[in-house]
């Protein structure tokens, strides 16, 4: 079939939705509407007329709420947002999905909300970041208000990496501690004390050392993170840094395979530090700005195997 097809089946639909003294249609006939419109939609995306298809899809899932059926009009308004894709209107991308999310909530698939939000946001985030970074928070909030968010540590990742990338570092460290929450109720303790050490990474990767000294304080707060070889790490990691020492930080990080563990966009940044105004960050954690650089801090007794 053809789009001249496609716009004779969206005509005729159109019809059954308008009133008709002739046909005694007092309102619209969404049960015969729904399916013409949707295979209008098929036949306009087959012919690459994808602005036309997502109107189709759009009026398509109109019928399906009509008919009370919330979960198939949301599987047809992300088929809408992927024909937006295609046009480059991530506008529309990110508002049907967010309706789609919304459907799909009132059908009780929260699960199903968070990964159309999540999909969206991928595909958004290099034209408009900050819109990503809203709709990745939207998904994992989502997941957390079903109380699912052990289920959700894809959707973390991604947001992780998506705020990296997009040198958004305070929304990177936030992420990463609600990520080490959900770790902890799945109890996946090595992900979770990789989480914190992360979010110590992110902090002096952006220079703000003492936002990552009181999120690493927190951290002291979970049992398995206080006794991990990660907490060590990273206490090393906080002495090196008062010492104004950019050798003993890059020893530090180059000789222990933990940094290099961390997930891919974390592991990235920590590979760099030292950088930026160290001494400047030494001051932060108390050091001694004006002294003379420590001769380095000695890493060779911290055992990342020996967690008492």
């Amino acid at each position: 079939m053809t789009s001249a097809d496609a716009d004779k089946l969206m005509k005729q639909a159109n019809k059954l939705c308008d009133p008709s003294f002739f046909s005694m249609r007092i309102q619209a006939d969404w049960e015969q509407a729904q399916p013409i419109y949707e295979k209008a939609a098929k036949t306009y995306k087959a012919a690459k007329c994808y602005d036309k298809a997502r109107y189709a899809f759009e009026r398509a899932a109109t019928g399906q709420e009509r008919q009370s059926s919330p979960w198939q009009a949301g599987k047809l308004l992300e088929q809408a947002a992927s024909c937006a894709k295609e046009t480059g209107d991530m506008t529309q991308v990110a508002e049907l999905s967010r309706r789609a999310a919304q459907l799909y909530k009132e059908a009780g698939r929260g699960s199903a909300a968070a990964e159309a939000l999540s999909k969206a946001a991928k595909l958004v985030e290099e034209r408009n970041p900050q819109e990503a970074s809203a709709m990745y928070l939207e998904a994992v909030e989502l997941m957390e208000d079903d109380g699912k968010e052990s289920m959700a540590l894809d959707i973390f990742r991604q947001a992780i990496g998506s705020h990296i990338k997009n040198q958004q570092y305070v929304d990177a460290m936030n992420m990463l501690m609600r990520f080490a929450q959900a770790c902890d109720a799945s109890h996946a303790t090595s992900s979770q004390c990789k989480a914190y050490l992360g979010a110590v990474v992110v902090g002096l990767y952006a220079g703000n050392a003492a936002e990552a000294w009181a999120t690493y304080q927190d951290a002291l707060g979970v049992d398995a993170f206080n006794c991990s070889s990660e907490a060590l790490v990273a206490d090393a990691l906080f002495d090196a840094y008062r010492s104004a020492d950019e050798a003993s930080i890059r020893k530090l990080i180059t000789t222990k395979p933990i940094f290099l563990d961390l997930d891919n966009q974390v592991g990235k940044l920590a590979k760099k530090l030292p950088v930026g105004d160290v001494r400047a960050m030494a001051a932060q954690l108390g050091g001694a700005q004006g002294a003379a650089p420590a001769a380095g801090v000695d890493t060779t007794d911290i055992d990342e195997d020996d967690l008492t």
